[in-house]
């Protein structure tokens, strides 16, 4: 599917504390705390050369400039297009960048990785911003461009919403890893990770109430997510150990999981 896998160790920043990444083929992190996006983004942009590197950002594309002006640029930043793009992308050259809808905006940033030779396209977490309706159709077109182009791409999302497509998974909080699987599984264990799950909205009856809990800032010491975590707060000898050292890995069904409550023989979730 695509090239060889993208190894970037010791990812660090203010928060972010000696991460190693490994991204092959379609690789997510799942954290709903965006400075830990930010430091991730900031240090690969930093790391991986301009003419190699994509992003689609948060927000869309929003100039007084012509497709075919954007699409110019593009060729100056990166090099020559491919000869698919146009019927690819099914773009119109002459429209004005400001009147297109979200997704034709979209689908014009996607177009960079059809320029040069792109070896990792970075995708903030642009569906919060997304109608319902056009979140599975905007990941389908990355995948598919991604496995014609063969190239590495990483995903952030707020959410487990849309880890199906994840090959590999990281759930990064208060610039630490709590949780990792390098396949593709719907199994997660973290206290974290399991809020993560359970955040994803769903339609329910007429007049159902919808229980949303909301997690804010990470804590400095321990576990960052001391402070939300059920588990933690159950117990008092688990909560203190919680709050003062951050735990060891353990294995649980091929996942990485950084917990103490599975570290000390507690029951499972």
């Amino acid at each position: 599917m695509s090239g060889l896998p993208l190894v970037v160790h010791n990812v660090s920043g203010k928060h972010l504390q000696n991460l190693d990444l490994e991204i092959d083929k379609i690789t997510c992190i799942i954290g709903s705390f965006e400075k830990d996006k930010e430091e991730i983004v900031d240090y690969l942009s930093k790391v991986i050369p301009k003419k190699h590197l994509r992003i689609i950002p948060r927000y869309r594309i929003n100039i007084p400039l012509s497709v075919e002006e954007v699409l110019k640029l593009y060729e100056k930043n990166f090099g020559r297009e491919t000869s698919i793009l146009t019927d690819f992308l099914n773009l119109d050259k002459t429209a004005k960048v400001n009147e297109l809808s979200e997704f034709e905006k979209f689908k014009l940033e996607l177009a960079q990785v059809f320029f040069g030779t792109t070896k990792l396209l970075i995708v903030e977490n642009f569906l919060d911003t997304f109608e319902e309706q056009m979140k599975d159709v905007a990941i389908k077109l990355i995948v598919k461009v991604a496995n014609l182009l063969r190239f590495n791409t990483l995903f952030f999302f707020s959410s487990m919403e849309f880890q199906n497509i994840c090959e590999k998974t990281y759930v990064i909080y208060g610039g630490k890893l709590l949780e990792y699987t390098s396949h593709k599984n719907n199994e997660f264990y973290h206290p974290y990770s399991q809020f993560l799950k359970e955040s994803i909205l769903t339609l329910g009856k007429k007049g159902e109430k919808i229980n949303l809990e909301v997690v804010g800032e990470p804590a400095l010491r321990g576990c960052p997510f001391h402070d939300y975590c059920k588990l933690a707060k159950s117990d008092r000898k688990l909560f203190r150990i919680c709050v003062t050292d951050f735990p060891p890995k353990v294995i649980i069904n091929n996942n990485e999981v950084y917990c103490w409550y599975y570290e000390l023989g507690m029951k499972s979730l």
